[in-house]
């Protein structure tokens, strides 16, 4: 069962993004952009996008790798965060995706610092392993759930101590929290106790609201100790 509409919600919603988001014309344009050419309207929320940027900021990252691009929204939202010198590396499966992402990476004039992957996670991670890729500052999985144990195992090889490991959706649906009430669910459940007790991470989830009912979601942040 979903959830119902929780009407406080949407408000709140709304107010955290009017208030706290400040998503500037090109981030409008961005999101315009994907929406017009089919991509799914499940970017993170703008109050999520100004929380991220704000962790590499002042965690003074300048090397942050994306798993799951969509049409770089979120890509944005960090890479402005990069010193001069920076670079944002950002892996994604789906072709459509990867070409309307660099047009709008494009758009946000940030080409100079951020590539994108075209290309299985699970493939290109090993191999950015085994080509001895220097470590990453932050690194923001939003990609599918199922692979999150995966995906969680190989960037800890590609990080260093003190390095920030931010994992997104990990609220599923349904009504009842922390009881599976479908596959995805079972994943994430599963996901959220592994990453809760693994020795290499102190990690905290907080929660997010997502949509336009502004459903409640969650948002892991993770260091390397």
């Amino acid at each position: 069962m979903l959830e119902s509409t929780n009407p406080r919600n949407q408000g709140l919603k709304r107010y955290i993004d009017h208030l706290f988001g400040h998503e500037d014309e090109i981030l409008q344009k961005i999101l315009e952009n994907s929406i017009a050419k089919g991509l799914p309207n499940i970017q993170i929320p703008v109050h999520q996008g100004r929380f991220i940027q704000m962790l590499a900021k002042v965690h003074q990252v300048k090397r942050i790798l994306e798993l799951g691009t969509l049409g770089a929204y979120s890509t944005v939202w960090l890479a402005r965060a990069l010193p001069e010198n920076g670079k944002l590396l950002s892996i994604e499966s789906d072709t459509k995706h990867a070409i309307i992402a660099r047009e709008n990476i494009e758009m946000a004039s940030l080409s100079h610092c951020v590539e994108v992957l075209m290309g299985n996670a699970l493939d290109l991670l090993p191999k950015m392993v085994r080509q001895k890729e220097d470590p990453f500052d932050l690194i923001f999985i939003d990609a599918d759930k199922e692979n999150y144990k995966f995906y969680l195992d190989w960037c800890l090889k590609l990080c260093r101590k003190g390095s920030l490991i931010l994992i997104d959706n990990l609220i599923p649906r349904g009504e009842q929290i922390g009881f599976p009430g479908n596959k995805e669910a079972k994943y994430v459940y599963a996901f959220n106790q592994y990453l809760a007790n693994h020795p290499l991470l102190e990690t905290s989830l907080i929660p997010t609201l997502v949509d336009e009912e502004g459903r409640v979601d969650g948002l892991s942040i993770s260091q390397v100790v």
